[in-house]
C-alpha cells in the first residue's frame, strides 16, 4: 500500500467512525425524546439476528433505519453467502469488539544507557463497514435461494433480503445503552419505562418472544489446511431448508455450495422410524429433456453442489443410524465417482444436515408421506403383477383348452381306426 493509498484508507476509516458515532447519538436522542419508540427499536435489534450489540444496532439504525439484513463484506463474500458487494457506497459503519494486544518492545534505559525489553499493550475499538443485502449480488452462479441471476441484486422476496429471526433485548438493556451514549449530553431517565405498559415481547414467565423472520442454519467443513496456530481451518456455510410433502423431502439451499435434497428412501419396507435409509440428491431435479439414456451418466441439475472443483450429481443412499456406515459412493457429473477428499467433505456436511433433518417438527409428516408414496408405488407394482398373472392365466387356460381338445381328438382316433 502506497503512502497515498494508506492516507486514503485512514481518511475513509476516520469518516466512517465519525458517521457511526453521529448515528449512535442520533438514535439515542430519538429514543430519549420518544421513549414509546423503544419497543420498535427492540424489534429492529432482534431482526439483526443477534449479530450486533445494542449500540451497534443504534449505529445501524441511525444510518439506515429500513435495512433488513447486514453483514461484513468478507462474510457476504466467502464465509457465509458467496455474494459480492455491488454498491460500496451503501456501507454502514459500526464499531467492532475491542481488541487488546500485548507485545514486547526494546526501550533504552536512560539511567543505565542499556537497551531493555519491556512489555507494553494497547486497546482499540476497530471501525468496520458492513453492507445491506440489497447492495449485494450472487457470484459464481444464480442465487440458490431465489434463483436470481449472477451479478444482479436479488428481488425483495429473496430470503437474503428478509429480516432475520431473533430475541429482542430488554427495555432495561436499551435504556442502559441510551444512558451510556448520552451520559455527556444529559443522560437518560430510565423511570419512563414504567409508562410504557406491559412488555409485548415477553411472555408471562419473562422469556422473550422471537421476532418473525428468516432463521439461518450454519454448517462447517474442515478443509485440511491449518492456520497460524496449527489448528485446522474451517469453512462455514449458511443454509435454509424447505419442506416438500408432495415429493416428499427437504431441500437444503446452501450458500456457496449448492442444493442438497434429503428424502425417505422409496424402496424401503418400514413404516418410517427415522433409522432407515434416506436418499441424498445433489442439486435440483434434472429437466426431463436433459436426462441421459445411460444410467451410468449423471447429468447435473440446477444448483448442483461443487466441492474441490468437482460437481456432484445424481443420488446416493445413506443409512444415518449406523455409526460406521460405509461411504455411499457419491457420483460426479458425467461418469464416475468423486474423489476421496471431496467425498469426505461432503460427508462432513451430511453429518450435520441429517440430524437437522431428523429434528424437524415436520419429520413425522415427511416419514408418513414417504410411507404413503411407497405404499402407492407397491400398489402399482402389485397391480402390474396381478395383470401379468391374469394374462398368464388366460394364456394357460387357452393352452389347457387346446391340450384337452387334442386329447379328445386322439381318443376318438384310437377308438375309430377306420376313420384314419
Amino acid at each position: 500500500m502506497t503512502d497515498d493509498e494508506l492516507a486514503a484508507w485512514k481518511a475513509r476509516k476516520d469518516a466512517g467512525r465519525a458517521r457511526a458515532y453521529e448515528a449512535e447519538v442520533k438514535t439515542a436522542t430519538l429514543l430519549r425524546d420518544h421513549p414509546e419508540a423503544i419497543d420498535g427499536f427492540r424489534v429492529f435489534c432482534a431482526r439483526m439476528g443477534g449479530f450486533y450489540s445494542i449500540r451497534n444496532c443504534m449505529r445501524i439504525y441511525g444510518q439506515n433505519p429500513n435495512v433488513a439484513h447486514v453483514q461484513p463484506r468478507r462474510f457476504w463474500g466467502g464465509y457465509g453467502f458467496n455474494r459480492e458487494v455491488t454498491d460500496p457506497n451503501a456501507a454502514i459503519w459500526i464499531v467492532a469488539p475491542k481488541v487488546e494486544r500485548t507485545f514486547t518492545k526494546e526501550v533504552k534505559n536512560e539511567r543505565t544507557g542499556q537497551t531493555e525489553e519491556v512489555e507494553d499493550s494497547y486497546k482499540v475499538w476497530p471501525i468496520e463497514d458492513i453492507y445491506p443485502s440489497a447492495a449485494t449480488a450472487p457470484k459464481g452462479g444464480p442465487c440458490v435461494f431465489c434463483n436470481g441471476p449472477e451479478g444482479e441484486p436479488c428481488p425483495d422476496s429473496c430470503p437474503v433480503r428478509q429480516p432475520q429471526s431473533g430475541p429482542p433485548p430488554t427495555r432495561e438493556d436499551v435504556a442502559e445503552a441510551v444512558a451510556d451514549v448520552l451520559k455527556k449530553l444529559g443522560g437518560f431517565d430510565a423511570s419512563v419505562l414504567t409508562t410504557l405498559g406491559p412488555d409485548p415481547m415477553r411472555d408471562g414467565y419473562g422469556d422473550p418472544y422471537e421476532t418473525p423472520g428468516v432463521r439461518w442454519g450454519t454448517i462447517s467443513v474442515t478443509t485440511g489446511a491449518t492456520n497460524r496456530s496449527g489448528k485446522p481451518r474451517k469453512r462455514s456455510y449458511r443454509f435454509l431448508h424447505t419442506v416438500d410433502l408432495d415429493r416428499p423431502g427437504v431441500r437444503y439451499a446452501i450458500a456457496g455450495l449448492g442444493v442438497i435434497w434429503i428424502s425417505p428412501y422409496e424402496l424401503r419396507n418400514d413404516t418410517g422410524n427415522g433409522h432407515a435409509a434416506v436418499t441424498i440428491q445433489y442439486g435440483d431435479d434434472v429437466p426431463a429433456a436433459d436426462r441421459h439414456w445411460d444410467s451410468r451418466f449423471h447429468k447435473e441439475g440446477p444448483h448442483a453442489p461443487v466441492l474441490n472443483g468437482i460437481t456432484f450429481a445424481g443420488t446416493s443412499l445413506v443409512y444415518p443410524h449406523e455409526e460406521r456406515w460405509r461411504w455411499f459412493s457419491p457420483n460426479r457429473a458425467g461418469y464416475g465417482e468423486v474423489t476421496e477428499g471431496a467425498a469426505e467433505k461432503m460427508g462432513q456436511i451430511l453429518r450435520q444436515l441429517l440430524p437437522h433433518y431428523r429434528g424437524l417438527v415436520e419429520f413425522d409428516a415427511i416419514e408418513e408421506a414417504g410411507f404413503r408414496k411407497r405404499a402407492a408405488r407397491r400398489a402399482r407394482e402389485a397391480d402390474h403383477e396381478a395383470k401379468r398373472l391374469a394374462e398368464r392365466e388366460q394364456e394357460l387356460a387357452e393352452q389347457r383348452a387346446d391340450a384337452e381338445q387334442r386329447a379328445a381328438d386322439h381318443r376318438h382316433q384310437a377308438a375309430n381306426p377306420n376313420e384314419l
